[in-house]
């Protein structure tokens, strides 16, 4: 049996986990035949249960013979002291219940209208006395009898930008430039330039301008359209409408007395060979723009890109005039060049003031922005006012 078993392995393995497998099929299949029985025996159990409803248990009759509650108890009475006795404690008990009952009934009359007196004693009164109105707190607070001012942040500082050059700068309270003055010959003309600039600012005298870079900035002028500082470049408008907001709140800032020294301006200088006779090819024109209900005459070069802007005016004349008093001085070479705080360069055209005629672009570096004016410079000797 051995020898066969060893001869014949492999087929015995076989053999063997075939009839494993099988007994546990089987065994599975009887498994679940078991719980099937028992489950429907349990339904069936279940189904011959009687289901007695609440209202059947309610009527149904006590049975005879079962006394339950006080019927037990005076049974057992009767049994222990007679019939006779119990009847005659029962009509005392019976009187005193009443008595008792009418006591109880009594008090709580008592009770419900001592309450009601205790509620009507407790209810407020109506007042009669007219309401004290509530006052206003002041932007200003009081200490002691004394008036003191809301104290404003941020701060202006005027700085020496050249000789004889004064300008007054409006910081925010993180140190942030929000506003530029226009050029002083004196620190103290600067100074005044700044109650000048924030009666405007109360005023709203504020004109948004878009340049040929869609770059958003802002100018301030007086009553009389004179130009009285300018604001810094932003992105979009919404941007520089916010940015004159932040103006409107620092804008009554205190000025610092030091003068600072920020010599950052820059002298445009004719170039060498400018008064040489050339070959001109350049054909510029001048165009004057309505925008928003002012005119500004504007410098374009023979490729149409814009070169030089003024400010805005009234009525298309002022702006035709302007175009005079531009070319005098841009061909005269009345240039300066200052930088931003963002260290971009960008130039302005004056006259023999030094009051500013109009603003030009903001370029990356010095070269570009010097660049930039000899073109206009260039454009400036030939353009024509288009019709």
């Amino acid at each position: 049996m051995i020898d066969f078993i060893r001869d014949n392995l492999v087929a015995c393995i076989v053999v063997g986990i075939t009839f494993a497998v099988l007994i546990l099929i089987i065994t599975v299949v009887v498994v679940k035949e078991v719980k099937k029985r028992h489950q429907a025996n349990l339904d069936k159990m279940l189904t011959d249960i009687p289901i007695i409803s609440e209202a059947e248990v309610a009527v149904t009759e006590t049975p005879q013979g079962v006394r339950g509650g006080d019927a037990d108890l005076k049974w057992v009475r009767e049994q222990s002291f007679g019939k006779e006795n119990i009847a005659e404690d029962d009509l005392q008990s019976s009187q005193t219940g009443d008595n008792q009952m009418k006591k109880t009934k009594e008090d709580e009359k008592k009770v419900v209208a001592k309450a009601k007196t205790t509620k009507t004693a407790s209810k407020p009164e109506p007042k009669t006395t007219a309401k004290t109105p509530t006052k206003k707190v002041d932007a200003k607070k009081t200490t002691a009898g004394k008036t003191t001012a809301k104290k404003v942040v941020g701060k202006w500082v005027v700085r020496e930008k050249g000789e004889g050059e004064f300008v007054a700068f409006l910081h925010a309270n993180n140190g942030e430039i929000i506003l530029t003055s226009e050029i002083y010959s004196t620190a103290d003309g600067a100074k005044k330039g700044i109650a000048t600039i924030q009666k405007n600012v109360g005023e709203d005298n504020f004109i948004v301008y878009c340049d040929k870079n869609r770059n958003y900035y802002f100018k301030l002028k007086n009553a009389n359209n004179r130009f009285l500082c300018v604001g810094e470049t932003y992105p979009t408008k919404s941007s520089c409408q916010s940015a004159i907001e932040s103006v409107k709140r620092f804008v009554d800032a205190t000025v610092v007395d030091e003068v600072e020294k920020d010599i950052t301006l820059i002298k445009y200088v004719l170039p060498a060979d400018d008064g040489k006779e050339k070959k001109s090819g350049y054909a510029g024109k001048w165009l004057i723009n309505e925008v928003e209900d002012m005119f500004i005459a504007q410098l374009y070069a023979s490729n149409g890109e814009l070169l030089l802007s003024s400010e805005a005016y009234t009525t298309p004349s002022s702006a035709k005039s302007a175009i005079e008093t531009i070319t005098t001085n841009g061909v005269n070479g009345n240039f300066i060049i200052d930088v931003d705080k963002k260290g971009r360069y960008f130039f302005k055209l004056r006259n023999a003031q030094k009051s500013t005629l109009c603003v030009g672009e903001t370029y990356s570096q010095l070269a570009k922005c010097q660049s930039a004016i000899d073109s206009v410079r260039r454009f400036l000797k030939t353009a024509k006012l288009a019709d």
